[in-house]
């Protein structure tokens, strides 16, 4: 299956040269994906064969800002979002009981030098013309999620933000 054009379209327009030195990106985890980053010191692009059902080829993450609201949302929520959305599914996957969230920032990133896309599969990250087409990703927008997929992250960019216990 070919690649659609929402994602052509993503990868045609990097992220790179918006990400500021202070933004902060969140990913979602299982303890037990977290031991596995902590034992080989990367957050893989592609994950073992064993874990294949953790994550997605690339590494999603999610923007969100520190300190107080960010276009109406607090920081609180962007953590809470990424929990719901992006643990629950490495949890399952794993059998973990408990569910970690990462953190990156924008320095970070940049200093790996590889493309960083939008994630397509996020509609309200687009800017779209009057037929629907993206022509451009909007970086402000709420939840922007973005995806690495050339590079496998170094354990010494990410810091936990939160751990939170799961029940399946």
């Amino acid at each position: 299956m070919g690649v659609n054009w929402e994602e052509q379209f993503s990868k045609e327009h990097p992220l790179n040269f918006k990400i500021k030195d202070t933004d902060l990106f969140l990913h979602g985890t299982s303890s037990k994906r977290y031991w596995y980053i902590q034992t080989t010191g990367f957050l893989f692009r592609r994950v073992p064969d064993r874990n294949w059902g953790i994550s997605r080829p690339g590494i999603c993450f999610e923007k969100y800002v520190k300190q107080g609201e960010y276009w109406g949302v607090r920081a609180a929520d962007h953590i809470d979002h990424t929990i719901k959305k992006c643990c629950r599914v490495a949890c399952e996957n794993d059998d973990s009981s408990e569910a970690v969230v990462l953190q990156i920032k924008g320095k970070e990133l940049k200093k790996l030098g590889c493309p960083i896309y939008a994630n397509w599969n996020k509609a309200y990250a687009k800017v779209m013309d009057v037929k629907g087409i993206p022509i451009d990703v909007n970086y402000d927008a709420s939840f922007l999620s973005i995806i690495v997929i050339d590079c496998d992250i170094p354990l010494e960019y990410l810091e936990v933000v939160k751990r939170v216990p799961f029940k399946g």
